[in-house]
């Protein structure tokens, strides 16, 4: 496929969503939001399972006009963790959001070798900004920490100076969770 092909498939499934399923108020009815990334989505459904399952086949029904259809889908229960890219989330028992990061299985979580050739500047910026990606995707301060001492982990492993990784860790943790204004 050519560069264009991505942004031209998820432009045709957006459309495609729109014509049949985003536009069906009675579809619609216990759809209280949805994101998409190219071939990932997410949403919250209002309703039981048996209500999900029959909104799933219903989109497929309204899908198969342009040969797509979901294959795959997850429900969870209050407190329980569902993936979408790099995050994992559920609402607690308080219907409040829980952020967490998600790695898949596969991933080595290596990071560059410290005794690589690179600028000292390089490997700080490294720890700093993966550390960083955690304090934006984490919403909870005791998971948080959790998550930073597995990351120190992966960089010692890497052979990153413990006092840097400590000394840069500590001030992201430190830092307050602020998301930019849209």
């Amino acid at each position: 496929g050519g560069s264009l092909c991505v942004q031209i498939i998820n432009i045709a499934v957006y459309y495609c969503l729109r014509e049949v399923v985003y536009s069906d108020p009675a579809l619609m009815k216990n759809v209280i939001t949805t994101k998409r990334f190219i071939d990932d989505g997410a949403g919250v459904f209002d309703g039981t399972k048996r209500q999900f399952t029959d909104f799933i086949q219903n989109i497929n029904d309204k899908l198969s006009q342009f040969s797509l259809h979901i294959d795959e889908h997850t429900v969870c229960s209050p407190n329980e963790f569902i993936s979408f890219l790099d995050i994992q989330y559920c609402f607690d028992q308080n219907g409040d959001l829980q952020t967490d990061l998600y790695t898949k299985e596969t991933d080595s979580r290596s990071y560059l070798y410290y005794g690589s050739c690179h600028p000292n500047h390089v490997y700080s910026i490294i720890v700093y900004s993966q550390c960083l990606r955690l304090r934006r995707i984490i919403n909870d301060d005791e998971r948080l920490c959790k998550r930073i001492d597995e990351l120190k982990t992966c960089f010692y492993n890497s052979c990153y100076p413990e006092k840097m990784v400590e000394n840069i860790s500590s001030k992201v943790k430190s830092m307050e969770r602020v998301l930019p204004d849209p």
